[in-house]
């Protein structure tokens, strides 16, 4: 009678497991799901970002070659930043 008991215990505890087994592994399939949405947000939120940065790069050259003499001192200043980053580049491609 006790060993009844126990069995029926056991299965009842065993069906609750099972029941919270494929609970989590629908959740874990959410989130996993929801895990790879944000990190392709992230990936195009990163390229926006590099893409928006040239732009005022690019911008802030473009003005500095159309303005004052003091202008044209921080142009000249950028050029030479951006030979040095290809001397850079090349020194780097010749290794």
């Amino acid at each position: 009678m006790e060993s009844k008991a126990v069995i029926a215990s056991l299965k009842e505890k065993v069906g609750k497991l099972l029941a919270d087994n494929r609970m989590l592994r629908a959740e874990l399939k959410k989130l996993v799901a929801e895990r790879d949405r944000t990190a392709l947000q992230k990936r195009n939120a990163e390229e926006k970002i590099l893409a928006l940065e040239k732009q005022v790069q690019t911008l802030e050259t473009a003005r500095a070659f159309a303005g004052s003499k003091a202008d044209n001192r921080a142009a000249r200043l950028r050029v030479n930043r951006l030979i040095r980053e290809i001397d850079n580049c090349i020194a780097l491609m010749n290794r």
